[in-house]
């Protein structure tokens, strides 16, 4: 194989992994973001999130949504 075609699927490559990193960066700012809002969502509700488990959250989450409507 030619040396300008390995460093255009190199350089190819680069550009995947690149693209890749930046979609998975802002999946997990969005993960982030949505954590934050239910943990302020929680707060206002007036409960210690400290002290919830992960299905306690989902319910009370659920409860609020429902009463919103």
């Amino acid at each position: 194989m030619p040396a300008w075609r390995r460093d255009i699927m190199k350089k190819k490559l680069d550009e995947e992994k690149k693209q890749k990193r930046k979609e998975e960066e802002r999946l997990k700012m969005e993960k982030e973001n949505e954590e934050k809002i239910e943990l302020e969502r929680l707060r206002t509700l007036g409960y210690d999130e400290t002290k919830l488990a992960p299905w306690q959250r989902q319910v009370i989450l659920k409860k609020g949504d429902i009463a919103k409507q």
